[in-house]
């Protein structure tokens, strides 16, 4: 086997990110599986027992690191404490005023020296750096999405504040500065650059979202070209080629070095993100065989980058930017072998097909890179995008001109007497940006540019698929396996769609004690509206990621419904409704409403099953049998529900709540059913029965 420290090192971070996410129970046996398969491998002198090696050394280097660094941060759980606290540069404004909400580093706990990080949603300060001392209540992660991307960062616990505040002199620590010098340099750009363009390009070059404009962001996601707003190995490639030239020059070697020091300012500048950190690793691994004249090779520079990461904390596997980084170089690796195996193929031939083989290479490292990448999106519930491989052909190559501007923007900017030089690359630079952003928003806007797939069969599916194209390489008849697999993923698709016509999605959507519901219907959707600006929203942008079109009905339940800044084919005020109303909705579904004074109640029937969505306690003759009641800012005495699906963690009605089965998620809870059939709980537990 070729690359063996790479296939060791993906072995290692697989190896990790399995520990991390599956129970103990369930590790220790496949630890002594793959220990057996290892050994079994090299026996026989086989070289794939590397990759088995790489994961027994993860699955132990997981033991330990837990043992001797999260397991005593853990067992703080559960103190109040007084703590010496440092603001990180990922905290941002909390929901009330002169409070921040993020990552804390805790340096002190009751006198004793301390290095523990800490997610605190709420405590005083305004700017990354700053150090206090207060009392917080210590308590273990929750259970929920969110709790494995925090465990990469370090945090293993969340902390809520007290009070007891001493403020105390900010931190000299020197991310703290870099920090400060990126918020200068990302004002100097927001004054030169005109509204939307500014955010997009301090997003692109200097890592800061904090004034990327919400509609651009979703356009770059629609098309499938996020990744360019989020500083990776990509942004870095592009930079430090500035300084690639003069390979035959005496003073090539200090170019080297001069490289070196550039990445690592850039990293340190973009605040070390998991993406960054991986393209520094192999950057710096690249530099270190051009200066001793060796050669490269990317997926072995990946493993080693891997093993690396791994080893600093071996939760880091589990953040989303690690995973996309590493699925996308393998992406690139097999596009790159592929064009190897075109141009040999090629070489004998006409110059008409050495020329459509040069001109196929981009397409087909944008095509491997979205396949490779795929699965990771599909497992964390985002949208996979159709357009994604035309927007990356007509775009990406605009990336590194926007950069090379930016930068000399803000050199020229600096000096005084160079007013005129600086407005003109202003206005080049924001020409640039606006043809950029005009590609992408028309990518976007092609029919099924962003696509949801069902979460668990499209895993199935692709895990099917890669075991088939692992069997036909095994058995060295690559030829006949691009047929088979697209005959493959062609009866996937039609069963699919098949699978989930007429299925029904709900979900919880927006404020915790009064979130709004939206269902889904064979690509159609209706939304049951309550609550204000914070939910609509958290509506759109739910919508937004889903790829749903403009639904076909808004219902408003609100007591005092003001104008929504909405697009829907037809809005419901309940308002405006007689006390009882049914009608039919999507396909072949039944709604009934009911008003009453200030309350209102719609109850959604699914082949014989009611949902029920309420504002306000209404009253009614008669109380109302439904299988399920969603989240209720108040308890409605005229709703008998089976089941009661709710998003607060500590909502006024519980005691209410008899003969129920209570169901709680924390982040956008649901439902799916096939009506007439059975209900499946998305991202909701059962928490007692009353």
């Amino acid at each position: 086997m070729k690359r063996k420290l790479g296939w060791f090192g993906l072995g290692f971070a697989g190896a990790e990110l399995a520990a991390a996410i599956l129970p103990p129970l369930v590790c220790v046996p496949a630890a002594a599986f793959l220990v057996w398969l290892a050994f079994f491998s090299r026996k026989r002198r086989r070289d794939h027992g590397i990759p088995l090696l790489g994961a027994v050394c993860g699955l132990a280097w997981f033991l330990v690191f837990s043992l001797v660094w999260v397991r005593p941060a853990r067992a703080l759980a559960g103190q109040t404490v007084t703590c010496t606290a440092v603001v990180e540069t990922d905290a941002d404004a909390s929901y009330s005023e002169s409070r921040l909400r993020g990552t804390l580093r805790l340096t002190e706990i009751d006198g004793r020296p301390a290095n523990v990080r800490v997610q605190c949603s709420s405590f005083p300060g305004e700017n990354a750096g700053e150090r206090f001392k207060a009392q917080f209540a210590l308590a273990e992660l929750p259970d929920n999405k969110y709790r494995l991307s925090r465990n990469s960062k370090g945090v293993y616990l969340q902390a809520e504040y007290l009070g007891s505040y001493q403020p105390l002199a900010a931190s000299r620590a020197p991310r703290f500065a870099l920090y400060r010098l990126r918020q200068r340099w990302s004002a100097v750009l927001r004054r030169w650059l005109p509204r939307q363009l500014d955010g997009m390009e301090t997003a692109m070059l200097l890592a800061d979202k904090s004034r990327l404009d919400d509609a651009v962001q979703q356009a770059f996601r629609t098309a499938g070209v996020s990744h360019l707003l989020a500083v990776s190995g990509l942004h870095l490639a592009l930079l430090c080629g500035l300084f690639s030239f003069g390979r035959r020059w005496k003073f090539y070697k200090p170019l080297i070095i001069l490289r070196g020091a550039v990445a690592l300012f850039y990293v340190l500048l973009t605040g070390v993100p998991v993406s960054v950190l991986r393209a520094g690793l192999v950057f710096a691994v690249a530099l270190a065989g051009d200066f001793l004249l060796l050669p490269f090779d990317l997926l072995t520079a990946t493993g080693f980058a891997a093993i690396l990461m791994g080893l600093q904390n071996a939760y880091a596997p589990c953040d989303i930017g690690f995973q996309l980084s590493f699925c996308a170089v393998l992406g690139v690796q097999a596009a790159a072998a592929l064009t190897r195996a075109e141009e040999r193929a090629a070489e004998d031939k006409p110059a008409a097909v050495r020329l459509l083989c040069r001109l196929a290479e981009p397409v087909q490292s944008a095509a491997l890179a979205s396949l490779a990448t795929l699965p990771v999106l599909v497992a964390h519930g985002m949208a996979a995008s159709l357009a994604g491989l035309v927007c990356n052909v007509l775009v990406v190559w605009m990336l590194q001109p926007a950069l090379q501007m930016g930068i000399l923007l803000l050199a020229v900017s600096a000096v005084p007497f160079l007013l005129p030089f600086t407005n003109l690359t202003a206005l080049l630079l924001s020409l640039w940006l606006k043809l950029l952003l005009w590609l992408v928003e028309r990518c976007a806007a092609l029919p099924f540019a962003s696509v949801c797939l069902p979460q668990r069969y499209t895993l199935f599916v692709l895990a099917v698929l890669g075991m088939l194209a692992a069997a036909y390489w095994h058995a060295k008849k690559l030829r006949a396996c691009l047929p088979a697999v697209a005959a493959c993923a062609v009866l996937a698709v039609g069963m699919g769609l098949w699978m989930q016509r007429d299925v029904v999605q709900l979900a919880l959507v927006g404020a915790a004690n009064n979130p709004c519901v939206v269902c889904v219907q064979n690509g159609k959707t209706v939304v049951f509206f309550r609550g204000g600006e914070s939910n609509l929203a958290a509506v759109k942008n739910y919508l937004a990621g889903r790829s749903r079109g403009k639904p076909v009905l808004l219902v408003d339940l609100r007591a005092k419904p003001t104008e929504l800044d909405f697009a829907a084919a037809e809005v419901v005020t309940m308002q405006e409704q007689p006390d009882f109303a049914t009608r039919p909705v999507l396909d072949g579904l039944a709604l009934d409403l009911y008003h009453n004074k200030s309350a209102s109640l719609a109850v959604l029937e699914v082949g014989g099953r009611h949902i029920a969505v309420g504002a306000g306690n209404i009253q009614l003759a008669e109380p109302v049998r439904v299988d399920v009641l969603c989240a209720p800012g108040s308890w409605p005495d005229a709703v008998q529900p089976d089941t009661v699906l709710y998003t607060s963690t500590a909502p006024k009605w519980l005691d209410k709540a008899e003969n129920c089965t209570l169901r709680y998620g924390e982040e956008e809870p649901g439902l799916t059913l096939r009506p007439g059939r059975s209900i499946f709980w998305e991202e909701a537990q059962t928490v007692a029965v009353q």
